[in-house]
């Protein structure tokens, strides 16, 4: 018998290309929801080989989200630029010689490791046709959350710490960097604002004297744009259980079962093949 092969895609669902995430999330989930920001009901309960559906939430996620209603409506609300990206979505297609149980199981702990681990509300539906390709969509939020579950901000500010070839102000991760909390020891990795004679920039400020001007810029709160995720994330999906012993097979599906602080919800469905 021949050995299926897994796959994974990985896109962004954005405003700009007329894209709604709730829709989405009804017609990978096979439900009915309504879009606040339109009025419309995106109806696909009669849609067919949706198997399950759940909402894993990450720490610091309100529980409120484990209904798929009210957080893409949120999520929509949030992100109001007209090119805003709403959502990523990944799909991971599993071997037909696993079992069911396998492929759920095996699924659920990919999309712990890889995203809910990270700050990530995955919004998650197995899908069936019986036609041989079994697989996962895996719908993720783009901002992650603060310690009061409140949204965090995509960008954040911070001192510069370098300079690129061009003598723009940057920030390396790699390099020391400036701590406000620890100002005697870091204040040396800052870069000053130049002017055009090459002196650091000052500025008077009332009742506090003169001020030293330092670069200044913003960067991803998060790295899950960074394109090296995504390759981790497909290279994630090549540990094909099927062809491991018995052992490995259980400590990759198995292994993450319980772990953690991770709450979920699930709607088991019956496949209408």
């Amino acid at each position: 018998m021949g050995m299926a092969i897994y796959h994974c895609s990985i896109k962004i669902i954005t405003r700009s290309c007329g894209r709604s995430a709730v829709a989405s999330a009804a017609y990978r989930s096979g439900e009915k929801l309504l879009n606040d920001e339109t009025g419309i009901v995106h109806d696909f309960m009669s849609k067919g080989g949706v198997i399950m559906s759940e909402i894993l939430l990450p720490e610091h996620a309100p529980t409120i989200y484990q209904n798929r209603e009210t957080l893409w409506n949120e999520v929509q609300k949030t992100e109001k630029r007209c090119d805003a990206q709403l959502a990523r979505e990944v799909e991971v297609a599993f071997p037909v010689e696993m079992t069911r149980s396998q492929q759920i199981e095996c699924a659920r702990a990919y999309i712990r490791e890889n995203f809910v681990s990270k700050g990530m509300i995955a919004d998650w539906a197995f899908h069936d046709k019986g036609d041989g390709n079994p697989h996962a969509h895996i719908m993720l939020t783009v901002r992650g959350f603060d310690e009061n579950e409140h949204w965090q901000q995509k960008t954040k500010s911070v001192f510069a710490n370098a300079r690129d070839e061009n003598g723009r102000a940057v920030f390396d991760p790699a390099l020391p960097f400036y701590d406000p909390g620890d100002r005697e020891n870091t204040s040396r990795y800052r870069i000053p604002v130049l002017d055009e004679n090459g002196n650091q920039k000052t500025r008077i400020r009332e009742g506090k004297g003169t001020e030293y001007l330092w670069e200044k810029i913003n960067i991803p709160a998060n790295d899950w744009n960074n394109r090296a995720n995504a390759e981790r994330w497909r290279a994630s999906t090549q540990r094909n259980p099927v062809r491991e012993d018995r052992f490995q097979r259980q400590r990759l599906c198995f292994a993450q079962k319980g772990e953690g602080d991770v709450r979920r919800t699930a709607r088991p469905r019956r496949a209408r093949l």
